[in-house]
């Protein structure tokens, strides 16, 4: 179990600030959330050093940000989704 603290506000670091790599990498999969219409589903391969997961994770919390919801599922390694 994790060590709960309650500590004062001027005690606690700041927060971590978007990198630019980052918010590409949001906007990318926005786009590709963006791409796939109503009767169609996306499929994306990872590349090396990625996980089929990984990718699903990315694809729903995209969609989650743009007000949709996706649902994804990973097939030998292949990940499809569909955004309603």
């Amino acid at each position: 179990m994790a060590d709960f603290t309650v500590i004062k506000e001027s005690e606690a670091p700041r927060p971590a600030r978007q990198t630019g790599r980052l918010a590409a990498r949001m906007r990318e999969y926005e786009k590709f959330v963006e791409a796939v219409g109503s009767g169609k589903v996306g499929k994306l391969v990872p590349n090396r050093g990625e996980t089929g997961r990984g990718i699903a994770l990315r694809i729903s919390r995209a969609a989650k940000r743009q007000g949709k919801a996706a649902e994804t599922w990973v097939v030998d390694g292949t990940v499809y989704f569909k955004v309603s």
